[in-house]
């Protein structure tokens, strides 16, 4: 009988490449393009609309966001509950997301119900009623929801740094205010729906268990004439503006903490050195065992956590660090962290640590690819944001080139800490 050897660690494996199951890329009748990945085993599927419709494209706030939560809330053929109840006996599911740039609807599907689903959500879709009464019961909700996290520090804290990384005219700076929820219309978002969602303005990716009936239900129900608008549409310009002034303090009496926001716009992930950074990044604040955690959590209790990372979006990009802490050590929160972004650029990393965060970024890399639907994502990804095909391809032998001399090199080009804007919300 073999006995187990309890002492030595197994060797270690790293994996440098990998191969993405093969993107079958098509077009529906009417031109809209479709990407799929049929992978899996089990008879669902995922199917996603993407629309040029988040709040890059908005006249005023609020607009995109209320326009996509709308969708399910009531069409020409059905009402909201009957929307509700009949996907809840398919077992279905219907998913909305509007970003900065995007608006994204996730269908989740059983094969053998997907003719069904879709009849719901294409009407849904392409012929949303904007009921007042739905609208207006929606508005009130949501209302009440941010009053109430506008009372934390932390929801203040991320759009107070978003407006002084971008400025506040900014689609990725701008944020609503109270009164913004009193000026959304029926007609409104009417007009932003009729200008921006179509088949002239859509892509469609599809993963899970795909057969030649998933393609073909598909085009029977978006691809069979124009619908929507059925023009691309154009993508509005805006120019980013940092705050000049890098120290800022917001005050909030009565509460137990801070939020601390440090950060600056940084390069996406088009840009050459973006695998370094990402790798120096996570060393500095991406995981559990990153230096910030070691020294603000571990080793002086200011906090529960604190995270650093890179934020690529489709025209810009921000580098932040992020962390609740004690009111009463705030400041020495930050004297920390920029003792860390100091250290980060003049002392030479060791070869143990370095490794670790890249092996612990091959994981967790390797773990956003488990299964069909997160391969669908990652695919998407793609498309989203303009990549090339091969850039999860070459991702993980990419991240293994950094040396511990990068290091230095891309924490003294990208994250020096004078050139960081501070943000502290918290009582003084």
């Amino acid at each position: 009988m073999m006995q187990l050897n309890r002492i030595d660690s197994p060797q270690i494996q790293i994996v440098k490449e990998i191969t993405l199951p093969t993107i079958d890329k098509s077009n529906l009748s009417n031109g809209i393009p479709v990407f799929s990945i049929n992978a899996g085993t089990q008879e669902v599927v995922k199917i996603q609309l993407v629309f040029k419709a988040g709040t890059w494209f908005q006249s005023q706030a609020l607009e995109a966001f209320f326009t996509g939560q709308m969708l399910n809330e009531g069409s020409e053929n059905y009402t909201a509950v009957e929307i509700a109840e009949k996907l809840d006996n398919y077992g279905a599911f219907v998913n909305k997301k509007i970003n900065r740039d995007n608006a994204c609807i996730d269908i989740f599907t059983l094969n053998k119900h997907l003719k069904s689903v879709l009849t719901l959500v294409a009407d849904m879709i392409k012929n949303p009623l904007f009921s007042k009464t739905e609208l207006n019961r929606l508005c009130d909700q949501e209302k009440q929801e941010f009053i109430v996290r506008n009372q934390k520090v932390t929801h203040i804290a991320q759009k107070q740094f978003t407006a002084l990384l971008f400025g506040n005219k900014h689609p990725y700076g701008a944020s609503a205010k109270v009164e913004d929820y009193n000026k959304i219309t029926p007609s409104l978002l009417k007009n932003f729906h009729q200008n921006h969602y179509g088949s002239g303005n859509c892509k469609i990716f599809i993963s899970g268990k795909i057969n030649d009936l998933t393609i073909n239900l598909v085009n029977q129900f978006f691809g069979q004439e124009q619908w929507g608008v059925d023009k691309t549409i154009p993508i509005p310009t805006f120019t980013a503006s940092s705050s000049s002034n890098l120290h800022h303090f917001t005050p909030k009496e009565n509460v137990l903490q801070s939020a601390i926001r440090m950060g600056k716009r940084t390069i996406g992930r088009k840009h050459a050195d973006y695998f370094s950074l990402s790798v120096v990044s996570t060393l500095f604040g991406g995981y559990f065992g990153s230096r910030l955690m070691s020294n603000i959590r571990e080793d002086k209790g200011y906090t529960y956590g604190i995270y650093a990372g890179v934020s690529p979006k489709l025209h810009d990009s921000s580098f932040t660090i992020s962390s609740e802490v004690g009111a009463d050590v705030a400041q020495k929160a930050l004297d920390e962290i920029r003792f860390e972004l100091k250290r980060l650029r003049t002392e030479k990393v060791k070869d143990e640590e370095l490794s670790l965060v890249k092996n612990y970024m091959s994981g967790t890399f390797l773990r956003t690819l488990n299964g069909p639907f997160a391969l669908g994502e990652v695919i998407k990804s793609l498309y989203e944001y303009n990549l090339p095909e091969d850039f999860y391809q070459h991702y993980l032998n990419q991240i293994h080139k950094v040396s511990t001399d990068d290091v230095n090199t891309i924490a003294n080009k990208y994250l020096h800490e004078d050139e960081m804007i501070e943000l502290v919300v918290g009582r003084k």
